[in-house]
């Protein structure tokens, strides 16, 4: 896959999970709002599950395939394969002619859009990833610069609380002049800090719930948990569910290690509250948890919450988080009802083999018709809207009738068929190129018989018509500059025929599977006829016999029906590249046609090309 059909990839999972992040976070958001008594381990957990959806969205291969929207009809499928084919290609009797749409000139730049975002998209994860660097590099300077705490009533005092909590291994006790609140930091070897400056200030029974709030913290694994909901405002830092989650979640977990603290039932809420005023306001580095709030917005919240630590019965809670576990995190993707057939998004050839009506002479010698030689392969670069239909089909051959013989008639000169009459550049200017039974241009059939007459053997030519004049130009060098001028769009062709023949593969593998799914339901409705009968006459002998055989069927269909999605899972990226070249065509198709421009209107000037 190149870096366009990636960057297009990523784009569209960024903007389906954060589609999918606004409705999971306004159910969460709603379940905290309208149920105030929801204990706050049970927010912390629904707000981490939102930025878990984030992360886990964005990654998930295959979302899963919900079919909620109403199935569009075959017909205006195929009519719109054909309309996004990039390269179609009409086959009459001998030549092809294929078609490059470019689109409308108004696209200044050469470069994708896609990739543009991709890059802009890089350099934001880039500036919050050097954030989380710079964070954790002040707090690495900061627990270096700690020094062991020396207080004997402190330690005792902690290591009481320790084993109160039932905690077998206590974080490192330090002390710094750096912070303002006690602080966990560290989630491997942790760390607990004490401000130097505020032990003078704290008695005893702050110092404990000081410490307990950030044991609390330490047997909740808050420091490993954190890394979803901020590895989800690294990668959605343009997003505001991501930030939200964060802050929503950040809050949680403070309330849920204030209502341990209180649970103890060895402090009073308004105690606690007067500790939290204490501490004020201090944003602690990442990855650290301080015991101060981060802006007096969350002190205030926590503040209230005190008021509501009662907490509902366990399996409510976990009902709750199941619930919404089943509802939003897992990713998905809403497609219509039913599997729809698969787009052909490769050139279709259309043969279209003229039948001549038989003519039966009276002689017993019938006149020889001359056949006609084969005509050049032509590749016409013109917009998609000078196009025309492709030729009706040919009339049934007309009964043949006897006539005198006459003379005969001098052969016509060979038909240039499979040349479709395509509208040129603007204000009239066309050109032809004829090299090695290939024609190459941009303008009407009429061109074609111009250039064709002009043409000095088999050697190449080419013909152009600009400003009202018209201009032959037999220079080999030239000649081979406007030929390798177009040879990117070709090959952006040819990509896009290989992923045509994939994709025409994978629809018919689902047109099988879909013959055999119909198969199935039509042995399934003559198993029902058969029971209805039955049951009409009175008999229920064959019921187990009935429903054994529709279960039976019931699976292979079941089987079917997964080996459908497994089909259209792989589409989506073949469809995916095919976009993506269509808009490298878009692009390499200017950028011929402006070279081609320069070329010609050198011609002109160097005297390269001769005025007719």
């Amino acid at each position: 896959m190149d870096l366009v059909a990636w960057a297009d990839s990523l784009l569209s999972r960024l903007l389906d999970v954060g589609m999918q992040s606004l409705l999971l976070a306004a159910l969460v958001w709603a379940l905290c709002r309208y149920l105030p008594r929801l204990d706050a381990r049970t927010r912390a957990w629904l707000w981490w599950l939102v930025a878990a959806q984030m992360v886990v969205g964005l990654v998930w291969h295959a979302p899963v395939a919900l079919p909620l929207l109403p199935a569009e009809p075959v017909a205006a499928q195929m009519a719109m394969a054909a309309a996004g084919d990039a390269s179609p290609a009409f086959t009459a009797a001998g030549p092809a002619v294929t078609v490059t749409s470019p689109t409308a000139s108004t696209q200044e730049t050469s470069l994708d859009a896609g990739v543009l975002l991709l890059v802009a998209w890089l350099a934001g994860v880039a500036v919050m990833l050097a954030n989380t660097v710079r964070q954790a590099w002040q707090l690495r300077r900061q627990i270096a610069r700690a020094r062991p705490c020396r207080n004997r009533h402190i330690r005792e005092e902690y290591h009481a609380l320790g084993r109160h909590l039932g905690i077998a291994v206590l974080p490192m006790l330090q002390v710094s002049d750096d912070i303002d609140s006690p602080q966990l930091a560290r989630p491997w070897r942790p760390v607990l800090m004490l401000p130097a400056a505020a032990l003078q200030r704290m008695n005893s029974d702050d110092l404990r719930m000081s410490l307990h709030h950030e044991l609390a913290h330490l047997q909740r694994r808050d420091l490993w948990w954190a890394w979803m909901p901020a590895l989800a405002q690294h990668l959605f830092f343009f997003h505001p569910v991501a930030h939200l989650a964060a802050r929503e979640y950040s809050l949680a977990r403070e309330v849920a290690c204030d209502a341990a603290v209180l649970a103890d039932e060895r402090h009073a809420p308004r105690d606690y509250g007067r500790l939290l005023v204490k501490l004020g306001v201090s944003t602690a580095p990442s990855p650290a948890l301080a015991g101060a709030s981060p802006t007096f917005r969350i002190l205030k919240r926590r503040l209230l919450m005190l008021q509501h630590t009662a907490s509902p019965l366990r399996t409510s809670a976990l009902a709750v988080t199941v619930g919404i576990v089943l509802l939003g995190v897992v990713p998905y993707r809403v497609i219509a009802s039913s599997t729809p057939v698969a787009p052909v998004a490769a050139a279709v050839p259309v043969a279209a083999t003229p039948v001549a009506a038989p003519v039966i002479a009276a002689q017993a010698d019938p006149v020889a018709v001359p056949t006609p030689e084969a005509a050049p392969r032509a590749v016409v670069v013109a917009a998609a809207r000078d196009m025309p239909a492709p030729p009706a089909p040919p009339a049934a051959p007309a009964a043949p009738r006897v006539r005198a013989p006459a003379a005969p008639t001098p052969p016509a000169p060979p038909p240039m068929r499979g040349t479709w009459s395509i509208g040129g550049a603007r204000d009239g200017d066309a050109y032809v190129l004829i090299q090695d039974n290939e024609v190459t241009m941009a303008g009407h059939s009429d061109d074609i018989r111009i250039a064709r007459t002009l043409q000095q053997g088999k050697a190449p030519v080419l013909w152009m018509r600009e400003d009202g004049k018209q201009y032959i130009v037999r220079d080999a060098a030239t000649v081979q500059r406007v030929k390798a001028a177009h040879a990117p769009v070709e090959a952006l062709g040819a990509q896009q025929g290989k992923l045509g023949e994939q994709q025409g593969a994978l629809g018919e593998r689902q047109g099988a599977l879909g013959a055999k799914q119909g198969e199935l339901g039509r042995k399934m409705a003559a198993i029902a006829t058969e029971r209805a009968s039955a049951a009409l006459q009175g008999s229920r002998a064959s019921d187990a016999e009935t429903d054994r055989r529709l279960d039976a069927l019931a699976q292979q269909q079941e089987a079917l029906a997964r080996q459908q999605e497994v089909l259209s899972r792989q589409q989506e990226p073949l469809a995916r590249q095919q976009e993506a070249l269509s808009r490298r065509q878009v692009a390499a198709t200017e950028q011929m046609q402006r070279e081609v421009k320069r070329l010609l209107d050198d011609a002109i000037r160097s005297g390269k090309a001769q005025q007719l």
